[in-house]
C-alpha cells in the first residue's frame, strides 16, 4: 500500500521545488527597466539591398518597439518602420552598422542589438535604367517618332524599342504625348532612400530660357514639361512592378489649381478626315485645327490641335493602337504653366515647378533630382520607404502652348544619385 502512493509523493515534492525556484526568479527583478541587452544577432547583406530586421523575440501583441542605428560607418543608410516589430534597413556604403531596438512589453523593457555587415556587391551595378516594363503614351506630335513606330508594329515591338532607347548610359528621348501618357521602368538594384539627400533623377530635355521677358515672375522658365513621378518597392520580391505605387509630391501638387484624380479620354480620329495643314503668318507656322477629340471627368472637352510649326507629317495616334477607338488616362493634373509672354503668340515660356518632377528642370540642375521622402500614398499621406525599385513617369499637364503644340513630357533616362556619388541635399 505504501508503494502504491510513492509516485504521487514524488510529484508533490517536484511541484513544490518548481514553485520555490519560480519565486526566486521573480525576486531577481525580471521586470526591471535596466535589463542588459539581449545577445546580438548578425546579418550579412550587400549595398543597395533592403533587409528586413526582426527582433525574433516573443512579446505580447501590445508591445511597442523603437529601432535606432547606434553606430554606423557613414550616414548613407535608410532605416524605416522604426516603431514596428520588423524594421527595414538599406545602405549605400560598406561597413558594420549596429542597430538597437527597445522593446516595451507592458512596462517590462528589454534591448536587443543587431549587427549588419554591408558588403560590396559581386556584380557591378548599373547607374541607369535596366528595363522598361510598360510604355503607353497619349496622343501627341512626337508619338510614332520618339521612339519610331511604323505601320504594323505591335505593342511588344514598340516596348522593345523603348527598351533600346532607355536602357543605356546615354539614352535616347521618348515622348509621353499628352496628359497621362506614361512609361514604367526599373533598376538592377534598389535605390536607397538616404535621409536628408535626394536619391534619383529622371532625365529629360528641359532647359531654361535665355531671357525671361517678365521681370515680375520669380519662377524659372523655359521649356518645362513636368512629368509626375510614381515609385514602388518590390515588396513581394518577384522583380515585377506589381506592388503598391506611391506618388512623389512635388511643389505643383500643393498649388490651388491642381486637380487630383483627373481623368481624360482621347478618341481616335477618323483616318479618312485628316486636318488641313497650313495657316498662320510670318515665320511661325501652325495649324490650330480640331484633331484629337478628348473629354475629361471635370465636365470639359476639347481638341488636341495638330501642330504644323515643325512640318510634322506624323500621326498623333499611336500606330500600334490603330484599332483602339479610345484611350483613358488617370492621374494628378498640374496647373497650366505655359505663358504667352509676347502677347502675340510668338514667344511662350513654360515655367518650372519648384521641385519634384521629370522634364521640369535641366538634368544638371539640383531641382531635377528627387527625394524618395516626398512620396505619398493614394490618400495623400506621407509614407516611409527604405528604397525603390521601379519608377513610373506620366505627363501631368493638359495644355496647348500655341505654335509649340501640346505640352508633352519627354524622358531620356534615369540615374541613381548615390551610385553616381552625387550629394544633393533635399529641401
Amino acid at each position: 500500500m505504501h508503494y502504491r502512493f510513492l509516485p504521487n509523493f514524488r510529484l508533490v515534492l517536484l511541484l513544490l521545488l518548481t514553485i520555490l525556484l519560480a519565486n526566486c526568479s521573480d525576486n531577481g527583478g525580471g521586470s526591471d527597466d535596466s535589463n542588459p541587452p539581449i545577445s546580438s544577432q548578425d546579418i550579412n547583406t550587400t549595398r543597395f539591398t533592403i533587409v528586413e530586421v526582426n527582433t525574433n523575440t516573443v512579446a505580447g501583441t501590445e508591445a511597442t518597439y523603437n529601432w535606432s542605428v547606434t553606430n554606423a560607418p557613414s550616414q548613407n543608410y535608410s532605416l524605416v518602420n522604426t516603431n514596428a516589430k520588423e524594421a527595414l534597413f538599406a545602405a549605400t556604403d560598406t561597413g558594420i552598422y549596429e542597430l538597437a531596438v527597445v522593446i516595451n512589453d507592458k512596462g517590462a523593457t528589454q534591448t536587443k542589438k543587431i549587427s549588419i555587415t554591408v558588403n560590396k556587391e559581386t556584380k557591378e551595378l548599373k547607374t541607369f535604367i535596366s528595363k522598361v516594363f510598360d510604355f503607353r503614351p497619349a496622343p501627341g506630335q512626337f508619338i510614332n517618332d520618339l521612339p519610331a513606330a511604323n505601320d504594323g508594329d505591335t505593342t511588344e515591338r514598340v516596348l522593345a524599342r523603348a527598351n533600346s532607347y532607355l536602357t543605356k548610359k546615354n539614352g535616347d528621348l521618348i515622348s509621353l504625348g499628352g496628359f497621362g501618357g506614361y512609361v514604367v521602368f526599373g533598376f538592377d538594384h534598389t535605390i536607397v532612400n538616404v535621409k536628408g539627400k535626394r536619391d534619383f533623377r529622371v532625365l529629360g530635355n528641359a532647359f531654361w530660357a535665355d531671357a525671361n521677358p517678365n521681370p515680375d515672375l520669380t519662377m524659372r522658365g523655359g521649356s518645362s514639361e513636368a512629368g509626375v513621378i510614381m515609385v514602388s518597392y518590390d515588396r513581394n520580391k518577384n522583380g515585377l512592378p506589381d506592388d503598391e505605387w506611391y506618388e512623389i509630391e512635388g511643389a505643383g501638387h500643393k498649388m490651388a489649381k491642381t486637380i487630383a484624380n483627373y481623368e481624360i479620354t482621347y478618341f481616335r480620329p477618323d483616318p479618312n478626315k485628316k486636318p488641313v495643314p497650313g495657316g498662320g503668318t510670318g515665320t511661325v507656322q501652325f495649324t490650330d485645327v480640331e484633331y484629337i477629340f478628348w473629354k475629361d471627368n471635370q465636365g470639359k472637352e476639347g481638341y488636341m490641335a495638330q501642330n504644323n510649326a515643325y512640318n510634322h507629317s506624323l500621326d498623333y495616334w499611336p500606330k500600334w493602337l490603330k484599332d483602339q477607338p479610345s484611350i483613358t488616362f488617370k492621374g494628378t493634373r498640374l496647373p497650366d504653366n505655359a505663358v504667352d509672354e509676347s502677347g502675340t503668340g510668338s514667344y511662350f515660356v513654360q515655367y518650372a515647378f519648384l521641385y519634384g518632377y521629370a522634364d521640369n528642370a535641366p538634368n544638371n540642375d539640383d531641382d531635377s533630382a528627387i527625394d524618395i521622402n516626398w512620396a505619398i500614398d493614394k490618400n495623400g499621406n506621407k509614407v516611409q520607404l527604405a528604397g525603390i525599385d521601379f519608377v513610373k513617369v506620366y505627363n501631368g499637364l493638359n495644355q496647348q502652348a500655341g505654335w509649340l503644340g501640346e505640352t508633352s513630357t519627354e524622358v531620356l533616362g534615369a540615374t541613381d544619385l548615390h551610385l553616381l556619388g552625387e550629394n544633393i541635399p533635399t529641401r
